[in-house]
């Protein structure tokens, strides 16, 4: 009957060396955490979603969560996840939301394995077999441009349509830093920006004037997210087009924004904006005002795997054959096991797209061993 017999959060970490630590304007990170929602069904059936963020609020609110779902059907989960929403109302959004959406990701995986079907199959059909990609390097390190030169030294251009950097540290760094990025790319990549919110609106402007020059395909964040007033101010005044969403919850956040004209390239994250299906109403939202999706897309395999399900499922509105731009995966191409080793299969981009994971669910296999060496403990 396929009904969900249990519930487990599977907490994977990989340790940084302090060395090597990078980030974004707003710190530098020492470790990399996957929280995993594992689900098994009463037929023996895993399913796997991943969660945005650290494992043990993750950990608090699936105990929190399982007494509703255990027992419960698999295609009831849409049903009774409104419910807790609506039930536990006084419990926000953030890491609550971000819970519920790995479960949701779980509930389609295992649905996914139960029919026999991939799960793009079972929310909108497969639109391509490879999705475009951008690399998401350039972080922030201790070693300022000397680490933004070691890491754009190894982009392999021919794996992907662009890259995207990190900026934020004031409108000297941004121009320094985009300048000698632009130089090393070329002008036939993408090149993006990504602020992580640490502007407010008149330095996002100065940074995005200055910058404007060296052909910037999008600044991302360049606001926190809480800012739709500013958000709408800033896109109405710069010259380089708006993204964002990555740190918003649920579709309501989304559409608060939306609705304010306050971005031009919509951003959910699938392990925190509530899942896959919260993100195909977010994706609605964003066709009906005409604007631009590409999810962001940080973390483990399963991220991955979920955003290659999403993104192909996704019509490219308002075009036909012929779109301007691509909706593009984001792939980080910082060392990550809990992408690359936990799982048998290979998602790495080959000439600039990914394959979209063949397979029932997501169309992913642990490797057992692998998982317990990077079990966090």
């Amino acid at each position: 009957m396929a009904v969900i017999a249990d519930l487990e959060v599977v907490s994977l970490e990989f340790a940084i060396p302090p060395a090597l630590a990078y980030g974004t304007s707003r710190g530098l990170n020492h470790r990399r955490q996957s929280p995993l929602i594992k689900l098994t069904t009463d037929a023996g059936i895993v399913g796997y979603g991943e969660a945005l963020g650290p494992v043990q609020p993750h950990r608090a609110y699936l105990d929190l969560l399982k007494p509703h779902f255990i027992g419960k059907r698999l295609y009831d989960f849409d049903v009774i996840s409104a419910w807790v929403r609506n039930r536990l109302y006084h419990f926000g959004d953030g890491h609550f939301t971000g819970c519920l959406g790995a479960l949701d990701m779980a509930v389609l995986d295992a649905k996914g394995k139960t029919l026999g079907l991939p799960v793009h199959d079972l929310i909108g059909g497969k639109r391509v077999d490879r999705v475009p990609c951008y690399a998401t390097t350039g972080y922030i390190t201790k070693d300022g441009m000397a680490g933004l030169e070691r890491q754009l030294a190894q982009v392999d251009k021919s794996s992907f349509s662009g890259v995207k950097i990190k900026i934020g540290l004031g409108v000297r760094s941004d121009v320094e830093r985009v300048q000698y990025a632009r130089r090393v790319l070329g002008g036939d990549l993408l090149l993006m920006v990504d602020v992580n919110g640490n502007y407010t609106v008149d330095e996002a402007l100065q940074s995005l004037r200055a910058i404007e020059k060296f052909d910037i395909h999008w600044v991302e964040e360049p606001l926190p997210a809480h800012d739709i007033a500013g958000h709408a101010e800033l896109r109405a005044r710069s010259p380089i087009s708006i993204a964002t969403g990555e740190g918003m919850s649920g579709v309501h956040d989304f559409k608060r924004l939306v609705d304010a004209r306050g971005v031009d390239i919509v951003q959910p994250a699938l392990g925190r904006c509530g899942g896959i299906g919260e993100a195909r109403h977010i994706a609605g939202l964003a066709a009906a005002a005409g604007l631009r999706m590409a999810p962001a897309v940080w973390g483990g395999a399963y991220a991955i795997a979920a955003g290659l399900h999403f993104m192909t499922s996704l019509p490219i509105y308002p075009h036909t054959d012929n779109p301007p731009w691509p909706m593009m995966l984001e792939f980080d191409i910082a060392e990550n096991p809990l992408r690359d080793d936990v799982v048998t299969e290979n998602l790495r981009p080959v000439d600039g797209a990914v394959a979209v994971p063949a397979g029932p669910g997501f169309g992913l296999t642990l490797d057992p061993e692998k998982v317990e060496k990077y079990r966090s403990r």
